[in-house]
């Protein structure tokens, strides 16, 4: 899961999808690879270390990294420290063999990157993805600027296959409006 700039909403969508599918029975793993900031770890520890960089270094081993049942059938690994090289980890072997594992052994793995436009690492991770998704934040960001996210995904060879739609405005009325539609949500009384 990428987003299409700074600000979309990607960690939230990842998070609140893993989440979902983690209740539906699936054994998932979330990962926090945005190694130049990512921030997931706050929802689920206070802890950085280790993660995802120190196990494809080889400073931990996977085991040592997971935080186990961050919910029922949800398992997290956070970003770690920041490395100053996070492109070349996200592009070498040990990531490599790291998603061979984890593919082998969740339902679900679930990768947070950073936003394509900024830096290459979404395309990185998401040569390994069965399914790419784009978060693009409502209202904040322009057409263009969209098109040029998902242009840069087609061109690195990892199309996004789906785009969510995050921070929907909802009007005075309850309902949620997206151009054309509004959703009506029933109230809880």
């Amino acid at each position: 899961v990428t987003g299409t700039s700074p600000g979309a909403g990607t960690s939230f969508v990842t998070l609140n999808l893993a989440w979902v599918l983690a209740e539906t029975g699936q054994r998932v793993l979330l990962v926090d690879a945005n190694l130049r900031g990512g921030w997931l770890h706050r929802c689920f520890r206070e802890a950085h270390l280790p993660g995802l960089h120190e196990v494809l270094r080889g400073a931990a081993t996977l085991e040592q990294a997971l935080l186990q049942e961050a919910a029922p059938g949800l398992v997290f690994l956070g970003a770690g420290a920041l490395p100053p090289d996070p492109a070349e980890l996200l592009a070498g072997a040990a990531f490599d063999t790291f998603v061979a594992r984890v593919a082998a052994e969740y339902d679900v793995v679930l990768f947070d990157t950073p936003c394509i436009l900024a830096v290459t690492d979404a395309a990185l991770v998401g040569r390994h993805a069965g399914v790419r998704l784009a978060v693009v934040r409502a209202a904040t960001q322009s057409l263009r600027e969209v098109a040029t996210a998902l242009h840069q995904l087609e061109q690195s060879g990892v199309p996004a296959r789906g785009v969510v739609l995050n921070g929907v405005p909802r009007s005075r009325a309850g309902r949620a409006v997206s151009g054309v539609y509004q959703y009506e949500y029933p109230s809880a009384s």
